[in-house]
C-alpha cells in the first residue's frame, strides 16, 4: 500500500453495542482487511452507515497487514489502532469445482441476507446468488454446505451451483443459480416438497432445516436451498423423522427462516 489517502470501502458488518463490532472493509479497491472496534469507541448507528464510519476510523497503519483491532487511547482517549497482525485467515478447504471467481469481479445487485446477495458476474450471462462467510467464524457453515453441494451435484435437489468464490487466494463462499419467478412452500405443495426431500433421504443426507423457506417451488417442482446444515450418512431413524415433520413445517406459521432482504453493511 502507498502512503496516499486510502479509498476505504464497508463491504460487511456485524456491529455489536456491547462487544467487539467486526467489519470487513476493501481498501483501494483491491485489499481485504478485517477490523474488529471495542464497545463505545463509536456509535452504533455510524458503525451500521459506512459512509458515516469511514471518516471516524483512524489513519490505517502502514505495511502489510490483515486483521486489526480499533480501541481508545488509553491516555489521549482517541480512536486508534492497538493492534494489527498479517494473519493468515481460515478458508473453505473442501473444494471440489473447477470453477474459482475472485470476489472483485462481483457486482452486487440486491442484498438478500448478511452473507447472501444477488449479483451479476463476467462469464455468467444472468443474476445469480453469492453466498459467503462475512468473518473467519462463518468459514466452518460454508465448508458444510459446500460438501452438500457436491453431494447433491446433478440430482435435481438444489440450486446449480456454479463455483466457488475466492478472497485473495483463499476460498470463502461460492456462487450458485438464482431460481427466478419462484415462491416459498405452502402446505398445498406438500407432494413436490416430499417428492425433493424424498431425492435427498435416498442419497442418506438429512437437510437438517425443513422450513417452508428452504423449499421453493418453480415450474412445477421443488428446490431445496441452505444446505448447512446437512449431513451424511444419516440413519433410517433420521431421515424417517424429518419426513415425517415435513407437513408440520410447512404448516408453520412463525415466520422461522424466513427470507430477509436488507439494506446497509451491518
Amino acid at each position: 500500500m502507498t502512503d496516499h489517502a486510502p479509498n476505504i470501502l464497508v463491504l460487511q458488518a456485524s456491529v455489536d453495542p456491547e462487544a467487539e463490532s467486526e467489519f470487513r472493509v476493501l481498501v483501494d479497491n483491491k485489499f481485504v482487511k478485517y477490523i474488529t472496534i471495542d464497545p463505545g469507541v463509536f456509535g452504533v448507528d455510524d458503525m451500521c452507515f459506512g459512509p458515516s464510519l469511514i471518516p471516524l476510523l483512524p489513519p490505517l497503519p502502514a505495511g502489510d497487514w490483515t486483521t486489526g483491532c480499533i480501541s481508545r487511547d488509553p491516555k489521549t482517549g482517541d480512536a486508534h489502532f492497538s493492534a494489527v497482525s498479517e494473519t493468515c485467515l481460515q478458508g473453505i478447504t473442501k473444494t471440489w469445482h473447477s470453477t474459482r471467481v475472485d470476489h472483485l469481479e462481483l457486482h452486487e445487485k440486491r442484498k438478500l441476507r448478511s452473507n447472501v446477495y444477488e449479483v451479476t458476474c463476467p462469464g455468467f450471462s444472468s443474476t445469480i446468488i453469492a453466498k459467503f462467510a462475512r468473518f473467519e467464524w462463518e468459514v466452518a457453515q460454508l465448508e458444510r454446505e459446500t460438501m452438500a453441494y457436491e453431494w447433491i451435484e446433478g440430482q435435481q435437489i438444489g440450486p446449480t451451483f456454479l463455483g466457488h468464490l475466492i478472497e485473495e487466494g483463499r476460498v470463502i463462499g461460492f456462487l450458485m443459480d438464482r431460481i427466478a419467478d419462484c415462491r416459498h412452500a405452502t402446505p398445498e405443495d406438500y407432494t413436490l416438497c416430499h417428492s425433493v426431500l424424498s431425492k435427498l433421504h435416498k442419497l442418506g443426507i438429512k437437510h437438517g432445516d425443513i422450513n417452508k423457506h428452504n423449499f421453493l417451488i418453480h415450474d412445477g417442482r421443488a428446490t431445496l436451498i441452505d444446505f448447512d446444515n446437512a449431513s451424511r450418512p444419516a440413519s433410517d431413524e433420521e431421515l424417517e423423522a424429518e419426513a415425517h415433520d415435513l407437513l408440520d413445517q410447512l404448516r408453520d406459521t412463525s415466520g422461522r427462516g424466513g427470507q430477509v432482504v436488507e439494506n446497509g453493511p451491518c
